[in-house]
This record gives C-alpha cells, structure tokens and sequence, in this order.
C-alpha cells in the first residue's frame, strides 16, 4: 500500500512538472493588433485591453504603425491578426478584391477638422476662397476636405491648397491660414503653445465621415469565430475601462510605450473621448445609415464605385461583446 501510495505521489509531482512545462490548464492564444500609426491617446483602450485579453483566452500585442507600414498588408499576409485603418481605405481596397471585414470602429466619426487664425475671422468654409489651405494629400483629411468643397459648391481653384505636412509649425507662422487637423492633435498642441485658433467642423456642413476601424480577414472570420469574438469580449472590455479612468488608461500606455508624453495624450483623450466613446454613446459602433452617407459622399468624389454594408461590416462579434459587457 505505501508503495503504490508512493508512486501515486510521483505520479502527481510528474504530471504537475508536465503542467508547468506545457502550460497545462486553457488554452492561451497569441493574437497581434497591428496599428496604424505610433502610439498615441488612441492605443488607450487597446493597451488595456491587452491586459485582461488572458481572461478571454488570448495574449494580446498591440503594434505600433509608421509612415512606412500599411496595416492593411500586413493583415492580409498574415502578420497581424487585426488591424486598424481608416475607413474609406478598407471600402477602397474592398473593391479591389481585399476581402476584408470591419469589425468596430475605433472613432465612429471622423475627427478631421479644419482649424484657422481667429484674427482672419474665417468661420466658414465659404471664406476658405482666396486662402492658403494646408493639407496631407492622399489622407482622409484630402478627402474631408474635397467633401466639405463639394457640400458648399466651392471648388478648390477658389484657395490655394498646399501640402502641409506633419505639426503645426506652418500654421503658427502664418504660412497657411486654414489647417486640416486630427480634432484631437493638433489642437492641444496650439493649446500647450498657447497659440489661439478656432476651429470648424465638417459635420456642421454635412460631412458625415467615419474614422478609423478595426477589421480583419474574412478567412479569419470563417476560420476562426472564436478567436474573433475572444479579441472582441477583450477590446469592448479594454475601452469601456478606459474611458471610465483615462488617468489610468494613460498610465498603461506609458507604461508600454514610454517614448509618449503623457500629460500630452491625456488631454488628447479628453478631447477625443466624443470620438471614442462610439455613436449614441454605444461603444465602438457607428451606424449603417453613417456608413451608406459616408459611402454615397466617396461615390460622388469617384472614390467608390459601389457600397453594401453587409459585405463590408460585420458587428455579430462586437454585439455580442456588448451584450456580455452589459450582462455583467
């Protein structure tokens, strides 16, 4: 008896070694969040979010993007798992046979706005003729901007329009009398500056652009439901932490991307929590009736050529993690 008890009792110490050494228990799995561009106020909920992704059964990375790496690619071949872009880059490279899916939104408008000299006393777009306007050509600010001309029938030979590159420097200096700007950049740059400016808004116009989402494969999505939703229940559990303590939010940010300036994002979250905080206030969603007018905008600019919802959007999984969140 004592020796059977005895190699009962190796018999455990063995397998709990295995355990260890395999990782026994459930099953964690590595998914990659491929980003954009470099760590900012926008990686808050993501940041977060990859640290509760152990409790829904995944590791979750969160990369940074560059100027020199599409996220759109990198997904496509297999480097990421997810993505986040901008929205008419998906609609666009959709048409091209990309076979993506738009799971969320990360800002379910567009926070692209148009910023001026409060001693020039432009206050609408009307006023941009004659004036210098500086913009990032090729971006969706290019495209608000050829958007908001369209809507008040001005045409873009009415203003010289200018590239102007990344920072406020050739605002300040009077080098461009309008800037096209992210909402919630450049403006707390001029604001740490203590540079004025106003600022005008594309909505207020009837530019209804959605920003950035979140998308993956379609492969994936048929593939591998699971894991999707697991990154999904992880990323609406990340965001809604985030925006109920952003001083802590921010604090996980540095800690994983020490380069930023804290005080800096802080206030661009503040700025950006309208943007973040999803359409009516329901996380991460914009809606179809948004999607088709930003659609029919970029088919009357000869961006797209067609648009349907159900082939380019698919909210199962973020509904579904909704659901949970509220259930709890």
């Amino acid at each position: 008896m004592r020796y059977t008890n005895r190699l009962y009792a190796q018999s455990v110490l063995v397998l709990t070694a295995l355990c260890v050494l395999t990782s026994c228990g459930p099953r964690v799995r590595p998914v990659i969040l491929q980003r954009e561009w470099t760590a900012n106020a926008e990686f808050a909920g993501d940041v977060w979010a990859s640290e509760v992704a152990r409790t829904h059964g995944l590791t979750l990375e969160v990369r940074e993007g560059s100027e020199l790496l599409d996220p759109l690619k990198v997904v496509r071949s297999g480097g990421a798992h997810f993505g986040v872009a901008s929205s008419d880059r998906i609609l666009r490279e959709n048409e091209g046979g990309a076979d993506l899916v738009i799971l969320a939104t990360a800002t379910y408008k567009s926070p692209v706005v148009f910023l001026t000299h409060p001693a020039q006393r432009i206050k609408s777009p009307s006023q941009f003729r004659g004036r210098t306007v500086g913009i990032q050509a090729g971006t969706n600010t290019d495209l608000v901007f050829k958007s908001l001309l369209r809507s008040q029938g001005l045409s873009s030979t009415e203003m010289r329009v200018v590239e102007s590159g990344w920072g406020t420097t050739n605002f300040e200096t009077g080098a461009i009398d309008v800037l096209a700007a992210f909402d919630y950049d450049e403006p707390v740059q001029l604001e740490r500056k203590a540079v004025p400016f106003e600022v005008i808004q594309p909505e207020r116009y009837g530019v209804r652009f959605i920003g950035t989402v979140y998308f993956t494969r379609r492969a994936l999505i048929r593939e591998d439901p699971q894991l999707v939703q697991a990154f999904m229940d992880a990323l609406v559990e990340g965001w809604r932490n985030a925006l109920r303590a952003p001083s802590d939010a921010l604090a996980k940010l540095v800690a994983r991307f020490k380069e930023i300036d804290k005080q800096k994002e802080l206030q661009s979250f503040d700025r950006g929590r309208p943007y973040f905080a999803g359409e009516h206030g329901r996380l991460l969603y914009a809606s179809q009736e948004r999607w088709n007018e930003m659609a029919a905008t970029l088919i009357s600019l000869g961006v797209l050529k067609s648009f349907a919802f159900e082939a380019n959007v698919d909210y199962r999984f973020l509904e579904s993690a909704l659901n949970k969140g509220t259930a709890k």
